[in-house]
């Protein structure tokens, strides 16, 4: 059977071991008077005997948390920490501002000039990344557009108008080819006189080019030159040359040495001394030599023509034909006898006298020739309005 506990007067029980947590102990007991006891008293309880001071709490008996305890003891230090800090912040900031300034201007402070130059920076950065960013988006909707075709115009290259001005600047006479001169007899009594009058050249009618093939086949080609004041056949006929008038309406003269190219199948003619320029030459025959003449023949009426031809050798040559007009309007026709195209030049019908240089160039086979007709259209209604032949020249 268990030993009961001893009691403690005023009915306390006695705290053996520690006191449990949360517990707390009364006020200090009231004081007794001490009383002798003897050795072996029950009452006697050793460390518990009650003396004349008051009883003390136990260990745990506080009221007050650990954790709240704890921050009893550190809080003053914390406050005394911040204040530190504090004092010294403010006595380094008086220290460097001398210095450096102040750490962190006031947001009213003006600007300084470092943060002006950083400012200006920054707003020309923005400007200079604008502009890139909107020629870039320039650049990418020019490279994404659809591309635009251009119309393709056709057309033909405007052809020159034929000068009005006679060739070889000659300015025409007022004597009419119908006037009768002492010096210029038709057969019958009459011819034409008086000096030319070109001022209208010829109009183009078909393609001065024929049929032109490989080099070495046949090659028509015709133009028109100005005419000057003198010209020598001479010079001109290489090969060949011929001039008709001078002598009588049936009187030619020739080169000497020529080649015999040239063939004229004649005709009913009249002759002139109303030329555009002096014809010379020094290997004539049968006159040796001319120091200038602008004798010639004509024809007249419409319909009425001239007939020659040049024999082909194969090798390019250049014909020089001088004709005319006396109030006419005329064509000259161009063709080779081996066929292809031929070329034409016209002339509109106009008054007085109008006299021309025309340059060809062509190549025919041996046995083939070279077709030349200069006729007249229609004239103006005078007794000896036609067409006129003064020479012709081969080189």
């Amino acid at each position: 059977m268990p030993e009961p506990r001893p009691s403690l007067p005023g009915g306390r029980v006695p705290l053996v071991g520690p006191a449990p947590i949360g517990l707390h102990l009364s006020g200090p007991s009231p004081a007794r008077p001490v009383t002798a006891h003897k050795p072996g008293d029950p009452a006697d309880l050793g460390p518990l005997q009650e003396t004349g001071a008051e009883a003390r709490p136990g260990r745990h008996s506080a009221r007050e948390s650990l954790r709240a305890r704890l921050a009893g003891l550190t809080g003053g230090l914390g406050v005394r920490l911040r204040s530190a800090t504090r004092a010294a912040k403010t006595r380094l900031s008086r220290i460097l501002a001398p210095i450096a300034g102040p750490l962190r201007p006031p947001p009213d402070a003006p600007a300084t000039r470092v943060a002006a130059a950083r400012a200006r920076r920054r707003r020309r950065r923005a400007v200079l990344t604008a502009i890139t960013l909107t020629g870039l988006v320039a650049a990418l909707a020019y490279a994404a557009r659809p591309p635009t075709q251009l119309p393709l115009i056709r057309g033909t290259a405007p052809v020159a108008a034929p000068s009005e001005q006679a060739p070889g600047g000659q300015a025409p006479n007022n004597q009419a080819p119908n006037e009768q001169s002492p010096n210029n007899q038709a057969p019958n009594g009459q011819g034409p006189s008086g000096q030319p009058s070109s001022d209208q050249a010829p109009r183009d009618q078909t393609p001065a080019i024929g049929d032109p093939v490989a080099p070495g086949g046949p090659l028509l080609d015709v133009d028109l030159a100005p005419l000057p004041g003198t010209l020598s056949l001479t010079a001109l006929g290489t090969r060949d040359w011929r001039h008709w008038g001078g002598a009588g309406a049936d009187s030619f003269h020739r080169k000497a040495s020529g080649t015999g190219e040239i063939q004229d199948p004649g005709g009913e003619r009249l002759e002139h001394n109303a030329g555009a320029c002096d014809l010379r030459w020094t290997d004539g025959a049968p006159t040796a030599r001319q120091d200038g003449t602008r004798a010639g023949v004509f024809q007249r009426g419409a319909g009425k023509s001239f007939t020659l031809s040049v024999a082909g050798s194969g090798d390019l040559r250049t014909v020089r034909l001088f004709v005319g007009t006396f109030s006419a309007g005329a064509r000259l026709d161009l063709s080779l006898s081996s066929g292809g195209d031929p070329a034409v030049r016209e002339v509109a019908l106009a008054a007085g006298d109008r006299f021309y240089q025309y340059v060809i160039r062509f190549r025919a086979a041996p046995g083939e020739r070279l077709l030349i007709r200069w006729h007249a259209l229609t004239v103006t209604g005078g007794q000896n309005d036609g067409v006129a032949l003064q020479a012709i020249t081969v080189s």
